[in-house]
């Protein structure tokens, strides 16, 4: 008897230290995550401050509004390209944590299956005679958390799907509205000038 709490013990000592280990490894994406994101938008403040400064001396330095409006419009095909690249760099960056947490849950949820299994196959082993009745219905229950495990992997499976699938339009998404915009902009620049001639 003392043999079985020993793997007993032994077995809960692996998968706590398979938890552990998991959530160091959850953890230390996050900080990555958080840091190339970071890293980004640190990227784009002092770009978009830049280009502000440039455009405002640029804009000042207009002799007439044709000039002045050409200046300004003239900043949103690259304000629009820089836009979608944002988009994208931080659609990567979400789908790169949203990858290793997926990865994560699968790997633990796996792991605690097979620890479980291993824990009933072995109480099964060892029951008393006439306990097979409770010995079925334990493996009836691990059958039934297995399919549910099954279940719940193809769902996420699906989400992860359809939210790589969201990222990837999200960029040609959010440029459509910059895109309306610069051609606003455009069509303003064109009656400035044909009212200023």
């Amino acid at each position: 008897m003392f043999s079985n709490v020993e793997q007993y013990i032994n077995t809960g000592k692996s998968l706590l230290q398979a938890q552990t280990t998991n959530f160091n490894a959850l953890a230390s994406n996050t900080l990555q995550s958080t840091e190339k994101l970071a890293a980004l938008n640190l990227a784009a403040l002092k770009a978009s401050t830049q280009d502000i400064g440039n455009v405002l001396s640029q804009a000042t330095a207009a002799r007439d509004p044709q000039a002045f409006f050409s200046t300004l419009a003239a900043q949103w095909q690259p304000n629009a390209e820089k836009a979608t690249s944002y988009a994208r760099y931080l659609g990567e960056i979400l789908m790169e944590t949203q990858s290793a947490f997926s990865k994560a849950a699968e790997t633990q949820i796996a792991d605690v299956s097979r620890a479980a299994t291993s824990l009933v196959d072995h109480v099964v082993a060892v029951a008393p005679a006439g306990s097979s009745d409770a010995a079925a219905f334990l493996k009836s229950i691990m059958g039934t958390a297995n399919a549910v495990y099954e279940q719940v992997n193809k769902v996420a499976k699906q989400t992860t799907d359809a939210i790589q699938a969201q990222t990837a339009t999200f960029s040609t998404q959010y440029v459509k509205p910059v895109q309306a915009a610069q051609n606003a902009a455009t069509t303003t620049t064109a009656s400035v000038t044909d009212s200023a001639a």
